[in-house]
C-alpha cells in the first residue's frame, strides 16, 4: 500500500507540473478525457451519437471518451482500477448506501484531486452551489477537510411516502387513517370486507415492493410512528443506534401484530418480481410505502383495468411520537451520483470548467432535457419532453432519458421541471404535502478516517446484519416481545459501543469544532 501511495504521489506531482504548464498555452485542440461512469440504467447507450453531450464537448472544448459500467460490476471494477493505480481521467463512482466513502478514502491517499481550490479559482457555478452552500459543503467534505467529488444534486427531497386505496376506503366505509390504531382497523377491514368485490378473501392489506433490504427500508417507515429509528439518529447532540433504543421494541411489536394477523403480505421477505405492480395490478393490494412518482403512476396505468382505482397518499401514521414525521427523503446531495478528477488527469482546470458548465443554465438544460427540438420543446417558457422520451415504444420514461444522455449518475443539478414531468399530479401533491408537513432532518452524512472506517467495516457490518435478521424474525413471530431485550442486548457484545463512539467522534468533528 505504501508503494502504491508513493507512486500516486509522484504521478500527482508530475501531472500537476504538466497541467500547470499546459494551461499556460493557448490551444484550439480539444482536451481528451477518459471518463469511467456507472450506468444510470441497464440499457444500451451509444455514447458517440448523443447530441446533448456533443454540444457539451463543443462548448467546453473537451472530448469525453465514455466507459459506462453496469451497476452489477461497478464495485469490482472500481477496486481493480484502484489496485492497479492506472486511473481514468474522471471517475463517476458511488457505493450505494456508503455513498462516496471509498472516493474520499482514496482521495486522501492521493488518487483523486482535492477540488476546493480548483472550484474557487475556475468554477463560479460550482462555487455557488457547493462552497457557498453550508449544507452541501458539509455533506461533501471528507475527514481530511478536502472535497473530492462534484455531486449530483436533487431538486426535491421528498422521496417515499405512504399510499392507500381511497376506493377501498369508500368500499369499507372508513376514513383515511391517521394513527397506527386507525391503520390497524382499516387493514382489518381491507382483509375482511371484500373491498375488491370479487367474493374471495384474497386481499393483502399492506404490501411492499421488492424484498430484503428494500422491503425493510419501507417497512421501517412505521418505526417513526413510535419515535423509533431503524438506523442512526441524533438525540440532543448524541448519536444513538435506533434498534438499540427502547422504542424500537414498540415498532417491532406493532409490525409483528400486523404480520401475525395477515395484514402484511405474508411473502414480504421472499416474494419475487415487483410486488407493487403485481399485487396492485391484480387488485388485491390496499396500502404501501414507496416512491412517490412511480407509485402514483399506478393510477395512470391501472385505472382502465380496475374501474375506480384510486391510490393516494396519506400522512405518516402516528403512535407514541409527538407528531407524524418521516426521515426518509432524498438528500440534496445524492448518494448515487457524482464524479471525481483523478491524480493523472492531463488538464484539471479544463475538467473542472467542463463540470462547472453543467451547472450553468445552458449546461443544466443539456443534461436534464437535452437538445431543443429533439428531446424537448419549450412550452409556456418551460422545457417539455417530446414523445421521444415520453412515448418511447421500447423504453420506459427513465430508460428513454438515459439512452438519450440525460439524468446520468454524474455531477449535475436535477431540474425541478424534470421532477414535475417525471411525476403526475397525484405524486406532486403528495411530495409537496410531505415536504411541507412531515419530512424532518435526516441523519447527517459523516466522514470517517481510515481507522474509523476499519472499525465500521469490521463491527458495524455484522451489527447491521444481525439487526436485519432479528427484525425479520420478530416480524414473522420467531422472536416474541418478551425476548426483545435479551435478543437486542447482544448488539453491545458485538461492539456497538465502539462503533457508536466512532460515529459520535465523526459527528462532533463535523458540528462541534
Amino acid at each position: 500500500m505504501k508503494k502504491f501511495l508513493l507512486t500516486i504521489t509522484l504521478c500527482f506531482l508530475a501531472t500537476t507540473l504538466f497541467a500547470n504548464g499546459a494551461n499556460e498555452q493557448e490551444s484550439s485542440e480539444k482536451v481528451n478525457l477518459d471518463v469511467w461512469a456507472v450506468k444510470a440504467a441497464e440499457v444500451p447507450i451509444e455514447t458517440e451519437s448523443l447530441a446533448n453531450w456533443k454540444k457539451v464537448e463543443d462548448l467546453t472544448n473537451v472530448k469525453l471518451n465514455w466507459q459506462l459500467i453496469s451497476t452489477q460490476v461497478k464495485d469490482e471494477q472500481f477496486n481493480l482500477i484502484m489496485t492497479s493505480g492506472n486511473l481514468p481521467d474522471v471517475m463517476a463512482f458511488y457505493e450505494g448506501k456508503k455513498g462516496f466513502s471509498s472516493v474520499n478514502k482514496f482521495g486522501s491517499q492521493g488518487a483523486f484531486l482535492p477540488l476546493e481550490d480548483l472550484i474557487e479559482e475556475n468554477a463560479p457555478n460550482l462555487k455557488k452551489v457547493i462552497l457557498d452552500d453550508p449544507k452541501v459543503k458539509e455533506a461533501l467534505v471528507a475527514a481530511d477537510g478536502h472535497i473530492y467529488y462534484i455531486p449530483m444534486l436533487s431538486a426535491l427531497n421528498a422521496a417515499r411516502g405512504w399510499f392507500i386505496r381511497y376506493d377501498w376506503l369508500d368500499a369499507v366505509g372508513m376514513d383515511v387513517p391517521t394513527t397506527t390504531d386507525e391503520l390497524y382497523d382499516v387493514l382489518v377491514a381491507f382483509r375482511d370486507k371484500d373491498p375488491n368485490k370479487n367474493g374471495i378473501k384474497d386481499e393483502i392489506p399492506m404490501v411492499f415492493r421488492r424484498r430484503g433490504d428494500d422491503a425493510f427500508y419501507n417497512l421501517g417507515a412505521l418505526a417513526y410512528a413510535f419515535d423509533a429509528d431503524p438506523s442512526w439518529v441524533v438525540r440532543d447532540g448524541k448519536v444513538e443506534y435506533g434498534p438499540a433504543e427502547e422504542q424500537y421494541k414498540d415498532y417491532l411489536a406493532y409490525i409483528a401484530k400486523l404480520y401475525s394477523e395477515k395484514l402484511i403480505d405474508q411473502e414480504v421477505l421472499t416474494r419475487a418480481g415487483n410486488p407493487r405492480s403485481d399485487l396492485f395490478g391484480k387488485n388485491v393490494a390496499g396500502c404501501i410505502h414507496d416512491w412517490f412518482a412511480s407509485t402514483a403512476s399506478l393510477n395512470d396505468t391501472l385505472n382502465s383495468e380496475i374501474p375506480g382505482f384510486n391510490l393516494r397518499h396519506m400522512a405518516p401514521p402516528l403512535a407514541t411520537a409527538s407528531k407524524p414525521f418521516t426521515r426518509i427523503q432524498m438528500s440534496k446531495v445524492r448518494g448515487d451520483g457524482g464524479w471525481s478528477i483523478s491524480y493523472s488527469n492531463p488538464d484539471p482546470v479544463a475538467t473542472i470548467k467542463m463540470m462547472d458548465f453543467l451547472f450553468s443554465p445552458e449546461g443544466s438544460r443539456l443534461v436534464n432535457f437535452g437538445v431543443e427540438g429533439d428531446t424537448y420543446t419549450m412550452e409556456n417558457g418551460q422545457p417539455v419532453y417530446t414523445s421521444k422520451i415520453t412515448n418511447n415504444p421500447e423504453r420506459g420514461f427513465h430508460e428513454s432519458l438515459v439512452t438519450n444522455g440525460l439524468q446520468w449518475k454524474i455531477g449535475l443539478q436535477q431540474d425541478i421541471e424534470y421532477e414535475k414531468q417525471f411525476a403526475n399530479e397525484i405524486a406532486t401533491e403528495a411530495r409537496i404535502d410531505y415536504m411541507d408537513n412531515y419530512i424532518v432532518e435526516e441523519f447527517p452524512t459523516l466522514s470517517f478516517t481510515e481507522d474509523e472506517r476499519m472499525i465500521i467495516d469490521d463491527k458495524f457490518s455484522q451489527i447491521k446484519l444481525y439487526t436485519a435478521e432479528m427484525t425479520a424474525k420478530a416480524l414473522v413471530g420467531g422472536i416474541k416481545p418478551s425476548q426483545y431485550d435479551q435478543v437486542f442486548s447482544k448488539l453491545n457484545t458485538m461492539g456497538l459501543k465502539e462503533v457508536q463512539a466512532v460515529y459520535q467522534a465523526a459527528y462532533d468533528r463535523k458540528y462541534n469544532k
